[in-house]
C-alpha cells in the first residue's frame, strides 16, 4: 500500500523586512510592530488592543522551540527548510496564510488595508508562486470596498493565485448583504476560493491587559475567535449566496470542525420552524448547500470526525497550522493516527489529502 501523504489546508509564513519595504512608505509605520511600555514588550496592531508579548517566552519547553518560528529565523520563507519541516510531518502540499498580517483588516482604514494587502500579495507570490504543486499561498483580500476587491481578484487570478483570505467579519457590512454580489460573482467566475481565517475580522476578542493578569482572557479569546466562523457560515447559507453561486466553494479556516454538525442542524431546524419570517426562500436546506460547497479546516479535533454522517466527509480539510503553538507540527502523523482511529482509510485519505487536492488544484 502506498504510504498516505497529507496536505495542510492551514499553514503560515512570517512577514519580513522585504515585505515591509514593498508596503507604500506612508503606511509602513502603521504595520504591526513591538513597543516597549514600562519595561515590558507589547504587540501593537492598528485597530486592536495592545497585547503583552514577552511573558510566554519564559514558559516555553523544548518541544515549543519547534513552533512559532522560534528556531527558524527565516520565518518559514526558506523553501528548503520549510520542506524539511514538512517531511517530518509527511506533508506534501499546503495552503499558506499570513502571520502578523492576519490582523490587517482590524484597521478601519480601507486604503491602508488595500495598500498593505497588495504589497503582501506581491511579496508572498514572489516566494511561493513558482511552486504551485506544493504551495498555494492565500492572497489577502480586504472586502469592505467591493469594487476594489473585485479589481484585486482579477489581478490575483492573472498572477496565479487560487485562494483569497477574506476577513471573517466586516464591521457594519455583513456578508449576507447584496453589496457583495459582484465579489461572489467574480470569485465564482475565476474559481478562486474565498477563505475566512479566524483572527482576521474587525471584532477584538482580546481582553484588557491580555497576556498579563488576564483572568482567563487568552483562553476565552481563543475559543471566541474560533466560534466567530459560525457567523459567515450562517450568512453565506441563509442569504442565498451559496444557492446563487453554486460553483463558489468557501472555507472556514483554523476554527476546528466540532461545531459544524450542530450549526448545520440548527440552520435547517430554524429555516423550517421560522418559515413565516425567513427570506429568501432556498431551493435546498442550508445544510445541503454547505455539504455541496462549504468546508472547514481542523487539526487536532476528534470531535469533528464524530458527525461525518451529518456533515459529510467532503466538508472537512485537515491542516497542521504550521508552525503555530495551537497546531500539530511536528507531531502531525501521531495526531492524525490518534484522531482517525475507527475511521476508514478511504475517508481518512479524503480528509487529509484528496479534498484539499481537488479544491485547491494540487498535483
Amino acid at each position: 500500500m502506498v504510504a498516505l501523504k497529507y496536505i495542510s489546508s492551514d499553514s503560515h509564513v512570517r512577514e519580513d523586512d522585504d515585505f515591509k519595504n514593498m508596503v507604500p512608505i506612508e503606511y509602513r509605520h502603521r504595520l504591526p510592530h513591538k513597543e516597549k511600555i514600562n519595561g515590558a514588550d507589547y504587540s501593537v496592531v492598528e485597530g486592536r488592543k495592545k497585547r503583552r508579548s514577552d511573558l510566554a517566552e519564559s514558559r516555553i519547553n523544548d518541544d515549543d522551540l519547534n513552533r512559532q518560528f522560534r528556531s527558524d529565523p527565516t520565518g518559514g520563507r526558506d523553501i528548503s527548510r520549510r520542506l524539511e519541516d514538512h517531511n517530518r510531518d509527511n506533508v506534501v502540499g499546503e495552503v499558506i496564510y499570513p502571520d502578523g498580517m492576519l490582523a490587517l483588516m482590524a484597521s478601519p482604514d480601507i486604503s491602508f488595508q488595500l495598500g498593505v494587502a497588495k504589497a503582501y500579495n506581491d511579496w508572498v507570490h514572489g516566494i511561493f508562486g513558482k511552486h504551485p504543486g506544493k504551495f498555494a499561498p492565500a492572497a489577502i483580500l480586504p472586502t469592505k470596498d467591493v469594487p476594489m476587491a473585485v479589481e484585486e481578484v482579477i489581478r490575483l487570478k492573472r498572477m496565479g493565485f487560487r485562494v483569497v483570505s477574506c476577513p471573517i467579519s466586516v464591521e457594519d457590512q455583513a456578508y449576507r448583504l447584496p453589496v457583495y454580489e459582484p465579489l461572489w460573482s467574480i470569485l465564482e467566475e475565476t474559481g478562486m476560493v474565498p477563505s475566512f481565517h479566524i483572527f482576521t475580522g474587525t471584532k477584538d476578542h482580546l481582553p484588557e491587559g491580555a497576556g498579563d493578569e488576564d483572568y482567563g482572557g487568552i483562553l476565552s479569546y481563543m475559543i471566541e475567535a474560533m466560534a466567530e466562523a459560525i457567523q459567515p457560515t450562517a450568512q453565506l447559507l441563509s442569504s442565498g449566496v451559496a444557492m446563487r453561486h453554486p460553483d463558489m466553494n468557501f472555507v472556514m479556516v483554523e476554527c476546528g470542525g466540532g461545531w459544524l454538525a450542530w450549526v448545520l442542524y440548527a440552520l435547517d431546524e430554524q429555516y423550517e420552524r421560522k418559515h413565516m419570517w425567513i427570506e429568501p426562500k432556498l431551493d435546498m436546506k442550508p445544510s445541503e448547500y454547505f455539504r455541496r460547497q462549504g468546508h472547514v479546516t481542523f487539526g487536532d479535533d476528534p470531535v469533528a470526525l464524530t458527525n461525518l454522517g451529518y456533515t459529510g466527509e467532503g466538508a472537512l480539510l485537515w491542516g497542521s497550522d504550521y508552525p503555530h503553538d495551537e497546531g500539530t507540527f511536528p507531531h502531525s502523523e501521531a495526531v492524525i493516527d490518534r484522531i482517525f482511529q475507527g475511521i476508514s482509510e478511504e475517508t481518512k485519505r479524503k480528509i487529509v489529502f484528496e479534498n484539499a487536492s481537488n479544491l485547491y488544484g494540487f498535483f
